[in-house]
């Protein structure tokens, strides 16, 4: 039985996700095998530290999943990523979750076909991301230009 209460793996879950960004920030191929896996050991603790966070929100399960398909994309394995994208895009439709998440769990399902060499799937997931309306002009720049950067594997 963990002695950390939900405060702790709030904390905990908050330094997970943002250390893995350490990882992320990198440009893809970059990592050594190493890094790569503890790139991937952060994403998934952030995940279980989320999962137990106090005030945890669906939000937070959703940007979790995310941020793992996101590395799994880093790493190339689009067959990891694409699972979670779409339990992603299921979570967030069936949560009433849109704007910015949405955006985003559109943008790494498109990521993670364009990885497995469906092209037709990711233009039309890319298109669904960049057809997405987000309220704040800071967020919606910042979809914009997460979508104009890559990896696109193929997909222009």
């Amino acid at each position: 039985m963990s002695s950390f209460g939900p405060t702790d793996h709030r904390k905990l879950a908050v330094e997970a996700n943002n250390s893995t960004w350490e990882f992320l920030d990198r440009e893809p191929g970059s990592l050594s095998a190493v890094d790569s896996e503890e790139m991937t050991r952060r994403a998934y603790a952030a995940a279980y530290h989320w999962s137990r966070a106090e005030s945890a929100t669906i939000v937070n399960e959703i940007r979790a999943s995310w941020l793992i398909a996101k590395v799994w994309i880093h790493q190339s394995r689009g067959d990891l990523a694409l699972p979670i994208a779409i339990r992603c895009i299921e979570l967030c439709l069936a949560n009433n979750v849109s704007d910015f998440d949405l955006a985003y769990v559109y943008e790494v399902k498109a990521r993670s076909l364009a990885c497995l060499g469906d092209i037709d799937g990711a233009r039309e997931a890319k298109q669904s991301a960049q057809q997405i309306d987000i309220a704040d002009d800071e967020d919606r720049k910042l979809v914009q230009a997460d979508l104009a950067k890559g990896p696109w594997f193929g997909l222009s």
